[in-house]
């Protein structure tokens, strides 16, 4: 049968059998609807959970007891920690893409700033810090930003206010201490201002939590680079918590250089240089010498069983945050939400082909007539079955384009009506073509297979028999 005949005889048997099979078309079309919309939910979910919240292609690797070997460091233990030795094996375990090792300030910190921006000072009691190696984060900081420990560029004049040090010479006074309440002002030295780096996790946190809380503005693109050179006045060795076992506590200046996803989540990042020369002058020499964690990046999340047992075999442990947790409970809501709407699209293709069992026998003689005049059985088959696709395909369509607007009426009610949190993102649901694509070719297939049985059948029918009305 020729291509321009197959299409007019499935267009005209597509317009006389309309009535009998939207219903069942309507049915795929829930089907499939659900099931993209659910995918789609999936997918944008793991984009937002894993992409920026629960990496899954990360772990952190920590030694053993490390939670308690941190407040035992504070109050004049050792404190445990991962060798230069560990961190070069880590880099060079199978399934490693890069190891970040960082260096907590294993010391009590606390710090305000931000007048400049907010109007006012915004603080903390408490602020977790730690090192890097500054060639991890520049490449996420503006052209030229300084990134690496600055005590090398200090004038060290001696000074008493931060007027003394010059604006145009970027420096403050670095007091030797504290300054005590009846006391006079100690004296200090010139110095430039300790680059730090804060995560985009901070960012985030800031703007859903913390903003809102205080009366602040959001920290958008413009306000987020308006914020690098933001200057934090930030007290070493004294915090809400207590004081350093070691070292003189005094004030110091950090200016915010930049964001990088390679920072801690809640908390500032600074050179690897100054964390060891800070933790060396109030925490001890092991502190300066021990990296309090290293982030391995894997080559494929897949891999993280393989890493993680060459991780327990160095007596280290690793941390994921329960991101392989969360991943497996993603994919069990997804799998069950799914397999109803797999459910609903097979039962509606059953109806499809209970529908064409009934045509068939309608246009028995119609089929005969068909064969009388030269059709093969295999035209026969393949005209059913286009018939089949084509309403599958139909169906499916209007199936996809019900979840886009689905999607999108939950996308404006999320953003109109649920306030702003942490990670809210801008859209929940990512269609995907790969998914798409699937879900279009699985509600063709469930139509074009439930038909070949009846296909099949009236393919065999008897041109005498069928019309002479007798059985064939």
């Amino acid at each position: 049968m020729r291509l321009g005949a197959l299409i007019s005889f499935v267009a005209r048997d597509l317009r006389r059998s309309m009535r009998t099979f939207w219903v069942a078309g309507l049915g795929i079309a829930a089907g499939v609807a659900t099931l993209a919309f659910f995918l789609a939910l999936s997918a944008g979910m793991r984009a937002v959970v894993f992409g920026k919240i629960l990496p899954l292609d990360q772990v952190e690797v920590i030694p053993p007891e490390s939670s308690f070997g941190s407040v035992f460091s504070m109050l004049g233990g050792r404190p445990p920690g991962i060798d230069d030795a560990q961190a070069l094996a880590l880099r060079r375990a199978d399934g490693v893409r890069m190891a970040l090792p960082r260096l907590r300030l294993a010391f009590p910190t606390s710090g305000r700033g931000g007048r400049a921006m907010f109007g006012r000072d915004i603080g903390s009691g408490e602020i977790p810090a730690d090192g890097v190696d500054p060639s991890m984060v520049r490449a996420d900081l503006r052209p030229g930003a300084d990134f690496d420990d600055p005590i090398g560029r200090a004038s060290n004049r001696p000074c008493a206010t931060d007027a003394d040090c010059g604006a145009a010479s970027g420096e403050y006074c670095d007091l030797v201490a504290l300054p005590q309440q009846g006391q006079p002002r100690p004296g200090g030295r010139c110095s430039p201002p300790i680059p730090a780096v804060v995560s985009p996790y901070l960012v985030e946190v800031f703007n859903g939590a913390i903003a809102p809380a205080h009366g602040l503005p959001r920290l958008g693109d413009v306000l987020l680079r308006q914020a690098e050179g933001l200057v934090l006045e930030w007290d070493l060795g004294r915090a809400g918590l207590g004081s350093a076992r070691q070292g003189t506590p005094r004030r110091v200046h950090a200016k915010l250089v930049g964001v990088s996803p390679r920072a801690m989540d809640l908390g500032v990042t600074v050179p690897m240089a100054v964390a060891r020369r800070l933790n060396r002058e109030y925490a001890g020499e092991d502190a300066a010498t021990r990296y309090s964690s290293v982030v391995v990046y894997l080559r494929d999340p897949s891999e993280m069983t393989t890493v993680a047992a060459q991780v327990r075999a160095q007596g280290l442990e690793v941390q994921t945050r329960g991101a392989e947790q969360m991943g497996l409970l993603a994919t069990a809501v997804t799998v069950i939400l799914s397999l109803a709407s797999v459910v609903t699209v097979l039962v509606a293709a059953l109806n499809i082909a209970h529908g064409f069992a009934a045509m068939i026998s309608e246009r028995r003689g119609e089929l005969g007539l068909l064969r009388a005049l030269g059709a093969t059985r295999r035209d026969v088959r393949l005209m059913l079955m286009v018939e089949a696709a084509a309403i599958g395909a139909s169906a499916t369509l209007l199936g996809l384009a019900l979840a886009r607007l689905a999607a999108w009426g939950c996308d404006v009610a999320a953003r109109t009506r649920l306030p702003d949190f942490p990670f809210k993102p801008d859209t929940w649901f990512v269609f995907g073509w790969r998914a798409v694509l699937g879900v279009l070719l699985f509600g063709v297939a469930a139509c074009v297979l439930a038909v070949m049985r009846p296909a099949w059948r009236a393919a065999k029918t008897d041109p005498a028999a069928a019309l002479s009305g007798g059985v064939g």
